[in-house]
């Protein structure tokens, strides 16, 4: 009768005989190192990416909130008045509401009026009023960061960054077995040039 525990060890040696790391006379000391390398990297992927993905989503977090602040407090919103309106076309997208360029005008901090353009979603009749984000010096920008949008930030990056470092790694063992293949090949080269003779005379 086998001990409970024999036959996970016998699955165990096997994977571990599979790696290259048994007595097999047909596994090279390359072919030893690419395993090696290949376990390594896949430590790296395993241990990296998370922490990689939290320091990044982390650092884009709190720039983002940072930033937001910083906008709401030096921008404003203003009331514009709609000069022109002119739909985007969008070919396949016809049964969809189409994006529009409107033409506004608007008074900046000091009193002077200026004109400019922005791409809306929503369409205004020409001669109505909206409101509108300008910057210290009265020129058109976009709404302050908001949290849901610093969130989207951080969630494109957790998904980014592993995808990232995984393509990385992925070049890495590109670039290292090419130059193990290489070897081997120069090696099998060498072993075939001692053994072609003694089996060419054989037969």
């Amino acid at each position: 009768m086998r001990p409970r525990g024999q036959p996970r060890q016998g699955r165990l040696w096997r994977l571990w005989r599979r790696i290259g790391f048994g007595r097999n006379p047909m596994w090279r000391g390359t072919d030893r190192i690419q395993a090696i390398m290949r376990a390594g990297l896949l430590v790296v992927f395993l241990a990296g990416a998370p922490a990689a993905a939290w320091y990044v989503s982390h650092g884009i977090y709190v720039s983002g909130l940072r930033a937001g602040q910083v906008q709401a407090a030096a921008w404003h919103r203003v009331s514009a008045v709609v000069l022109r309106v002119t739909p985007i076309a969008r070919g396949w997208r016809r049964s969809m509401p189409l994006p529009a360029e409107m033409s506004l005008r608007w008074a900046a901090p000091a009193g002077a009026w200026r004109t400019g353009e922005i791409v809306v979603a929503r369409h205004a009749a020409p001669g109505s009023t909206v409101t509108v984000w300008v910057d210290g010096k009265g020129r058109l920008a976009h709404p302050p960061l908001s949290r849901a949008e610093v969130t989207d930030q951080v969630i494109r990056a957790a998904v980014a960054v592993p995808v990232a470092l995984a393509l990385v790694l992925a070049a890495v063992d590109g670039v290292v077995s090419l130059l193990l293949d290489r070897h081997r090949l120069a090696c099998w080269e060498v072993d075939w040039g001692a053994v072609e003779p003694r089996w060419t005379r054989r037969r």
